[in-house]
């Protein structure tokens, strides 16, 4: 079996790459490999990544709380909502950041 990463995994037994194909076992190991695929970190190498997204139903992002989003959500999110992130690059800076001008806003528009 091969599998190809959707993601970058960091793992002791070594880091697999986005984009790349692994031969199960030899490059990663078979529970390695499950996890991976079960998580939807990879998918079987005959199958496309990119395609593999467009079978799962996608969860909607506005129902998310933001605190449950991931940081590109969330970038996606606060370029929606003009809010700049300023140098914010990890998911609490960025999440501060948006709290706080949705908060300031509040405040300005006495809501």
């Amino acid at each position: 079996m091969r599998i190809t990463m959707k993601a970058l995994s960091a793992h002791p037994d070594g880091t697999l790459e986005n984009g790349q194909t692994y031969e199960v076992p030899g490059q990663c190991s078979e529970e390695r490999a499950q996890e991976l695929l079960d998580g939807g970190y990879a998918v079987p190498a005959d199958e496309d990544p990119s395609s593999a997204d467009a079978a799962k139903p996608a969860e909607p992002v506005d129902d998310k709380p933001l605190e449950k989003r991931t940081v590109d959500q969330l970038k996606a999110y606060a370029d929606e909502q003009d809010i700049d992130l300023g140098d914010a690059s990890k998911k609490a800076e960025i999440l501060d950041a948006i709290t706080t001008e949705l908060a300031r806003r509040e405040a300005e528009n006495g809501d």
